[in-house]
Order: C-alpha cells, then structure tokens, then sequence
C-alpha cells in the first residue's frame, strides 16, 4: 500500500531540529558518493510551467513536482515499491528555511543576527524556523511593499515572533551579520557598497532560473566563496551566477560544493563576504521525505490507499 500525506500530516510531523539533521546527512552521503542528484527539468507550456527533480540515497529514491504553487513529492524504495505521495508545499518551505540555517552554521559560524529580505510564504518560513532554531538572535525584515510587512508583522505577533522592520535594504545590511535574500527579484537590489565594509554572509535562496537575479555582479566578484549544492545546476540556474560569468566577473575557483562545507573537507576562511547561493535540489526534498514518511509510520498517521500502475488480465489474477 502507498501512504498518502496531506499538509496537515506533514505538519503534525515536522522537527526542524530532524530535518536539519536529515540535510546534514543527505549532503554527507552526497559527500561520499552514497548519494546522486538529478538535475532538475521543466517544461512550459501556454504560460504554465512543470517542474521536476528527483534524487536517490541509501534504500529511497524519488521526486518532487511542482506546478501553479502545488508541490507534490512521490517516494519510492530501491526495490520500487511506491511508498508515498507527500503533500509538499510547507515541506519545501520548511526545508529551504532550515538549510539556509544549515548553511550559515558551517559556512559563517555562530552569529547573533540575521536580516530577511522578502516577506512572501518563503520568508516568512525562514524568519519563523531561525527564531525557533537559533534562539535569541535579532530578526531584522524588509519587504518593499506596506501591505506585505503589515500581514508579516501581524503573523510574527500572533506566533510570538520578535522582529525588527527596516526601511531599507541598506539598513537590513548595516544591522545584520547574516543576510538571507527570497524574493522572486527579477532585477539585482543587493549592492556591494551594503556589504562590503565587513565580515558578513549572505544566502541568496531566491533565483533559481536565470531571468532571476537579487545580487549585483560586483558582490559575485568581490566575495571570498561561493558555495553551491550542485555545480553544474546551479551555474544553469543561478540569475546571479549566470550574469556574472557572462561579465568575467565569476572566479570559478571561489566555488565550492555545500556538501564539501559540511563533511568539512574543505576548511572554510571565514572573512570578508561569503555567499551561499542556493537554487534548490531534488536530494534537499527527498531527504525530509524519508523522515516524514519513516515518522508517520511510527505515529499512524496518512490515509492508505493502492496505487500500483500495473494491469494484469482478470484470468492473470488468479
């Protein structure tokens, strides 16, 4: 029998401290060649376009697809049994938040506060998670637009969340140690006279096509690394990567894998501007899969149904 997980069980289920650990793991197995990746692909079509990516490790292997905003994930075991169909929307924004907390902690070390520029389902995920996951650090915001902040602020008093709104980019910059950017920006805001007067890391979550873009060339060439989770989709997909090549302006040896950052091969110096530049893999979503789908067997929770997409002849059957 196949699991079905609606959103409602895949909230009963989350641990961001678990999928914080489930990354850590994906990405050590990846480290070790126990682990592969998929490139992700789309295809669009009269305006609307259908994304996929899969990933494979240890006894599990699936993918998420994602279309209009929905977000599906289906998973399968090595012996290709189909295990589940997950109900992924929060999944995936809880995933993206807690890797850029991840991320932070091997690439930029311990920092007591952190600057959100984008205040959609994304940010707002990313605010709520790091005030879980690093208690006590400053949560400065910033959204260009009123009406956004105001539903922002109003959902932070609700869940008890302390912020600090900014009027400006700039100010986001001046106040934080960290900076995690996911707007769906087409043009670059992030300047390199915001952040180039100190020690300071930046997660750049929200380009992941090249038409996107949140960080000017010049911050691309002035940093000290440039981490990815996969090199060759994200020098496809990254808006900010993609124009900075095109200008000389994009040192390849600055580049490095984020699964090298966690098994610590590479020792990371941590000075002047670091990036983490992230366009989202299938091995991110295949690994908080596994643990919600391991949980809700433990707990009994999803709704059994038979999917087998196999036809047998009713005398076959017998």
């Amino acid at each position: 029998m196949t699991l079905l997980l609606k959103e409602n069980d895949v909230i009963n289920l989350l641990d961001y401290k678990q999928i914080y650990e489930s990354l850590l793991n994906a990405f050590l197995l990846f480290d070790n060649k126990l682990a592969i990746n998929l490139e992700r692909s789309r295809i669009s079509f009269h305006g609307t376009t259908l994304t996929f990516q899969a990933a494979a490790m240890e006894n599990y292997m699936g993918y998420k697809t994602f279309i209009s905003g929905s977000h599906l994930t289906f998973l399968y075991d090595t012996a290709g049994n189909f295990l589940s169909i997950i109900e992924s929307d929060r999944l995936s924004q809880v995933r993206t938040a807690v890797l850029s907390i991840l991320a932070t902690d091997y690439i930029y070390g311990d920092f007591s506060s952190l600057g959100v520029i984008g205040l959609g389902k994304y940010g707002l995920a990313i605010v709520e998670i790091a005030s879980q996951l690093r208690k006590g650090i400053k949560i400065n915001i910033f959204t260009p637009s009123q009406q956004r902040m105001e539903k922002a602020l109003a959902i932070f008093r609700s869940e008890g969340i302390d912020v600090s709104p900014k009027d400006s980019i700039k100010k986001i910059c001046e106040e934080s140690e960290v900076i995690t950017t996911i707007t769906k920006a087409k043009d670059p805001f992030l300047k390199l006279e915001y952040v180039n007067h100190k020690r300071i890391h930046i997660n750049a979550m929200g380009s992941n096509i090249p038409e996107k873009i949140e960080i000017f060339p010049e911050v691309i060439k002035a940093s000290n690394l440039i981490v990815v989770e996969e090199l060759e989709q994200s020098l496809k997909e990254s808006g900010e990567l993609v124009i900075a090549k095109k200008m000389g302006m994009l040192d390849m040896s600055k580049i490095t894998l984020l699964s090298s950052i966690l098994s610590r091969r590479i020792n990371v110096a941590r000075e002047g501007i670091t990036i983490f530049k992230s366009v989202g893999i299938g091995l991110e979503d295949l690994a908080v899969s596994r643990l919600i789908y391991e949980k809700a067997l433990s707990k009994g929770l999803g709704t059994e149904i038979e999917v087998k997409g196999v036809w047998y002849r009713e005398s076959e059957k017998k």
